[in-house]
């Protein structure tokens, strides 16, 4: 873009190179802009608690954090900033400082952290992917990603870690994912050490094989192993095998496990659930048991942990999405749940819709269908009249242009 600037008693002409996506000849950006403008001036609970010693972070639709090192005094201040720059992107600390604002970190006199996890559904591998790639979501991913962060919860924060749900705060990432915070005051201290403890912990590193199945290589002796009611990891590995076991023969063969063996367990799996529950893993004759049984440890460890970010985990001065603020990657609300019970019937692309009024008018070009809104849009191949929730989402995709506002 050429600019014709006035200096002194001389015009100066400036070539400037402006982003690629969206650009300012498109007219669906002004329309976002506005959209995402409106939403900060009406909405309410958009701050964090204990603002004022945050550090928050805003970015443009190419990059998310392009400027950092902000601190806000309160709400109506955060909005107004929001609300006058259409930021597409806002972001805030974990962290808690005395001076959030300044730089370098060290001076910002750090008071604590939450401790926070990042589940992403693109971390993910799951069997929709296949169809329709990574970078589109679809309902499925969405329920899986959702069961990940229920598991985390149940299976791991509370049980092992006696954390309690008041103390925690869950929220949709506002994209593909979910995160949670929590904030006992026992952790707020943890330093990068202690918190990648956590994340070894739930994943898996350091399990020792023998403490799981201690006759495990005794010639003559049954396999003796982990029952559903024990605690930590045993229980874990015993509950999670049943629930393969249960699902089927190709539950079982993504454990790794050869097909005739797995049709094996899967034919007997009442006789096999009912060992398990007694602690006798040694119901169905398994050849070289020792090293079948510790391959499946493995695997089972990496699928109750891959789905975590532990950089983000670790890292106590880690930017997070801002708790109900836009995501300008979907046009969705990253929605702070009221409570962790919520997640079960909490669905995204429905309860965090931000810009439900009106229609607009797009040109899109899609390959797999859009459920929104308890509804089926596309795929489309043409012009077509959809609701702004609709044209919004499938334009930050990069998959539509916005011709006008209805």
């Amino acid at each position: 873009m050429l600019l014709k600037l006035f200096i002194g008693a001389t015009w100066i002409y400036i070539y400037v190179d402006m982003p690629t996506s969206p650009t300012v000849k498109d007219p669906g950006l002004d329309i976002v802009n506005r959209l995402i403008s409106d939403y900060y001036r009406n909405c309410a609970g958009i701050a964090p608690d204990r603002i004022v010693e945050r550090e928050f972070g805003v970015g443009n639709f190419d990059v998310k954090i392009s400027k950092r090192h902000m601190s806000f005094g309160n709400e109506r201040i955060l909005k107004e900033y929001l609300s006058n720059n259409a930021v597409p992107y806002v972001s805030s600390s974990s962290a808690y400082y005395r001076f959030p604002e300044k730089r370098p970190m060290e001076r910002k006199g750090w008071i604590g952290s939450e401790l926070v996890f990042d589940l992403d559904v693109t971390d993910m591998n799951l069997q929709c992917q296949s169809k329709h790639g990574r970078q589109w979501i679809c309902p499925t991913c969405l329920d899986k990603v959702r069961d990940e962060t229920i598991k985390l919860i149940y299976d791991f924060l509370i049980p092992d870690f006696g954390f309690s749900e008041e103390e925690m705060q869950v929220n949709f990432s506002g994209n593909r994912g979910y995160h949670v915070h929590v904030k006992d005051k026992d952790v707020i201290m943890l330093d990068a050490a202690a918190r990648k403890q956590i994340t070894d912990y739930i994943a898996g590193i350091g399990i020792d094989f023998g403490d799981i199945f201690p006759t495990a290589g005794m010639r003559g002796e049954k396999l003796v192993g982990p029952r559903p009611e024990d605690k930590g990891w045993r229980g874990k590995i015993a509950r999670s095998f049943i629930k393969s076991l249960n699902e089927g023969i190709n539950a079982l063969i993504g454990l790794g496990i050869d097909r005739p063996t797995a049709a094996r367990l899967w034919k007997n799996r009442a006789l096999v659930q009912m060992g398990i529950a007694n602690g006798n893993w040694d119901m169905v004759y398994i050849k070289s048991k020792a090293s079948f049984w510790r391959n499946i440890l493995d695997r089972q460890a990496v699928s109750q942990s891959d789905r975590i970010d532990s950089n983000v985990t670790n890292d106590p001065t880690h930017l997070l999405r801002l708790a109900n603020s836009i995501h300008g990657g979907s046009g969705l609300i990253a929605k702070k749940l009221h409570s962790a019970k919520d997640l079960h019937d909490f669905d995204p692309m429905k309860d965090a819709i931000a810009f439900r009024k009106g229609f607009v008018r797009i040109s899109a070009k899609t390959d797999n269908p859009l459920h929104m809104n308890g509804q089926r849009f596309g795929p489309y191949g043409g012009e077509i009249k959809v609701p702004t929730y609709v044209g919004t989402y499938l334009y930050l995709k990069g998959m539509a242009k916005i011709t006008n506002f209805i």
